[in-house]
């Protein structure tokens, strides 16, 4: 299997590397939260106090399209750090282009083969799989993924991704409702984490704020109980601002 994850993985970055990408969009955002206790990965905040600094790009290109962030986190971490650095790059190629034929049908706009490499300071995981991009009512975008994930930490299992963007107005203010949402199996049970946003466009003030973004993002968490830490339930509010170009 070692073999295959490898030889899919240079698939995938040759592939990228090769073509230029007909669109993209890049962004930074600024995160900060106060409530955090435990987190995904091990480590715990006892003061609660957390600051992240993200930049996220997503781009496409004519086989497919492509979308990596990389986390920057300031905060006493029980583990005694300060800082930590998580990145997840995840590549996907469009079948309906490598196949010359449109695979949508009904809602389904296209089908993908799908990876992602999650890196932190002392974890990693390989997800292998196939994606669905949904075309749904008031929605910019709607993914759906099915991998086989590997990690550092478990044996191979599952994991189901969803990550969508929807634009609306809310008397006349134009709002973002977008994020993620991971569901996955470990040796002792399962994992959630999701992030959805809710940000206000800064277009509603002034038109030279249109590449800026404001609202809170809430950090959600639950693992099933593991012999060294029992079960996890987080659910914490942060503030949120990004600027996009």
């Amino acid at each position: 299997m070692k073999k295959i994850e490898l030889m899919m993985g240079l698939f995938f970055l040759c592939s990228v590397v090769l073509y230029a990408e007909n669109w993209s969009k890049t962004n930074i955002q600024y995160l900060y939260g106060n409530s955090f206790d435990q987190l995904a990965g091990g480590d715990s905040v006892p003061d609660g106090d957390m600051e992240t600094i993200t930049i996220e790009h997503a781009g496409g290109w004519d086989y497919g399209k492509n979308f990596f962030f990389i986390d920057m986190t300031s905060a006493d971490f029980a583990s005694g750090k300060q800082y930590r650095i998580y990145a997840e790059w995840a590549p996907k190629l469009s079948l309906s282009q490598l196949g010359g034929s449109t695979l949508s049908w009904g809602v389904i706009k296209d089908v993908f083969l799908a990876g992602e490499i999650n890196q932190g300071d002392d974890f990693r995981a390989i997800n292998l799989g196939v994606a669905v991009e949904l075309e749904l009512p008031s929605f910019t975008f709607f993914d759906l993924n099915l991998f086989t994930r590997k990690d550092n930490y478990n044996d191979r299992t599952m994991q189901l991704t969803m990550a969508w963007e929807s634009r609306f107005e809310f008397f006349s203010l134009p709002l973002i409702f977008e994020g993620f949402f991971d569901y996955y199996g470990t040796d002792f049970g399962t994992e959630v984490i999701t992030q959805p946003r809710l940000l206000l466009e800064g277009k509603a003030f002034s038109d030279r704020l249109k590449n800026f973004q404001a609202g809170t993002e809430l950090y959600f968490y639950r693992s099933s109980a593991a012999p060294w830490r029992g079960s996890i339930n987080e659910s914490v509010p942060q503030v949120m601002i990004k600027w996009i170009w």
